[in-house]
């Protein structure tokens, strides 16, 4: 063994460095429909959606809303439902409160305040046989989304990744 290997070498000094992170905490929002049984035994996921801002979850919920509503209150004579059997009930109170929802310009500021504050938002209307809850609660996000695109990129025509501008110019 050589006389340079068997020298010891003096261990590194190991600086404490606190992290501080750069930018900002990133959010996105996480929205959900669910479905639960009064007997409460399981849930069933209606819909599931990521949003990268208040507005988007909460435009996404005023969506699931109305397709909840038209599901509940059925039009017996609509064409999709052609010859099946319909029973009416006459209880349209649950789709009344989310059309109700839908069409309050207040409600739905108070949801993207609350949003915006990092709160989840939840509305949930029970009907004769089921519980309908609309979920948009804040998570982390590990990076940013990359919105606008890079300079000199567009979007692929098929939406999966970015192409140069350049690539779209012999076409």
């Amino acid at each position: 063994m050589s006389g340079r290997h068997a020298v010891s070498r003096k261990p590194r000094q190991l600086r404490a460095i606190s992290y501080t992170p750069t930018a900002p905490h990133l959010v996105g929002y996480r929205c959900e429909a669910l479905a639960t049984p009064l007997d409460d035994k399981r849930a069933v996921v209606l819909a599931v959606h990521n949003a990268r801002s208040p507005r988007l979850a909460a435009r996404w919920l005023q969506g699931q809303a109305e397709r909840l509503a038209r599901r509940l209150d059925l039009d017996p004579f609509a064409p999709w439902l052609h010859d099946a059997p319909v029973v009416l009930t006459g209880d349209t109170h649950s789709a009344d409160v989310l059309r109700t929802w839908v069409r309050d310009p207040a409600k739905y500021a108070d949801a993207i305040q609350k949003l915006a504050a990092h709160v989840s938002y939840h509305l949930t209307v029970t009907d004769s046989d089921a519980r309908y809850s609309l979920i948009a609660a804040p998570v982390p996000v590990r990076r940013p989304p990359q919105f606008p695109p890079p300079a000199g990129c567009i979007p692929s025509p098929a939406g999966a990744g970015r192409r140069p501008a350049a690539a779209f110019v012999a076409l």
